[in-house]
């Protein structure tokens, strides 16, 4: 089963927005409730520890994890903090943030450093922010794979590519790789996610047992600056081995990146990205959304609204130009009529 949107009938409305540049904040034609936002930040992290509560039994009591998660967070999230401000900025103000560029910036080098190849930043979200998802491909999030210099949205060995050349083995050639492009979005929230949970792995005491003070956090430009930092506890779990967050060595890293593809798509085989096969497993159950890939010369034509000033000129102009030119035609006539030629 599946739907495909294809077209929309109804009719536009007075004064819509329709998702445009105007329909932001930074635009001034919307406004946003920060308490309101700030309120379902504080309820949607007391719900995740809520969620992954556990007595020492293993067991799982609501009205408990409840309460546990409130006395973890016992403050509501304010909307006039820095860090809240700092974020508002860059999701309904400014997608170019110097936050964003800073975060994303940190994992563009780590994941060049992981894979051997530099993707170059993510697609940014731009000033107004705009957060349309765009075509599913290698640039927007799409994990693909690069073997023999060529890049493929899945493999499959001893096939033959779209250019009727074999398709390589993977692994054939050293700078083989698995690689995925993220937005700046995702590359952000996932520098940021890995640098807030990264600081609560911290060394607590010495090896005496004494109690240690939070400590300051190291800088740096890689992960790779980050492998001579003490204070990360990586003896307790191997997810607290220091990482490079924001500018700044923390103790691990979480977040990881996950596909949004439906379950029923798969990407085609030894062929670019952006292109998919319904899998052969799929048994109708997926909803399986899409949208179709339209071609660029399909559309419209777009003009500005100039207003009426512009209408205004053109038919002051045509009027004075008119009236010249029933002068000048009288003059001429009064004038041959005079010299005895008309």
């Amino acid at each position: 089963g599946g739907v495909v949107l294809t077209g929309y009938d109804d009719a536009f409305v007075a004064d819509s927005l329709y998702h445009s540049h105007l329909d932001s904040a930074y635009s001034g034609y919307q406004t946003i409730d920060k308490d309101a936002i700030a309120s379902a930040a504080t309820l949607v992290a007391r719900t995740a520890i809520a969620a992954a509560y556990q007595d020492a039994d293993l067991g799982v009591d609501s009205e408990t994890a409840a309460a546990y998660a409130l006395q973890l967070l016992p403050d509501a999230a304010s909307s006039s903090s820095d860090t809240f401000t700092t974020l508002y900025n860059c999701l309904f103000e400014d997608g170019n943030c110097e936050t964003f560029l800073n975060y994303g910036g940190v994992e563009r080098t780590n994941d060049a450093a992981r894979t051997g190849s530099d993707l170059g930043m993510g697609v940014p979200l731009g000033a107004p922010p705009s957060f349309y998802t765009s075509i599913y491909d290698s640039s927007n999030g799409q994990a693909f794979v690069l073997a023999g210099g060529k890049y493929y949205g899945s493999l499959v060995a001893g096939g033959t590519g779209a250019d009727g050349e074999p398709v390589k083995d993977y692994g054939a050639n050293e700078g083989d790789a698995f690689l995925v492009r993220p937005s700046l979005l995702e590359m952000s929230i996932s520098g940021l996610l890995n640098d807030y949970l990264g600081r609560g792995s911290f060394v607590t005491q010495d090896e005496d047992g004494a109690a240690v003070d939070a400590p300051a956090l190291a800088t740096c430009k890689s992960t790779d600056d980050c492998s001579s930092v003490s204070y990360c506890d990586a003896s307790s779990s191997s997810l607290a081995t220091p990482a490079c967050a924001g500018g700044s060595c923390v103790c691990g890293s979480r977040s990881h990146y996950h596909p949004a593809l439906d379950e029923a798509l798969d990407a085609s085989p030894n062929v670019g990205t952006g292109v998919f096969d319904i899998s052969g497993e799929d048994e109708g159950v997926s909803a399986l959304y899409a949208e179709p890939y339209w071609s660029n010369y399909v559309g419209v034509r777009v003009y500005n609204d100039a207003g009426n000033t512009p209408g205004a000129y053109a038919s002051g102009f045509g009027a004075v130009f008119a009236l010249a030119c029933v002068g000048f035609v009288w003059r001429l006539k009064k004038t041959m009529v005079k010299e005895k030629v008309y």
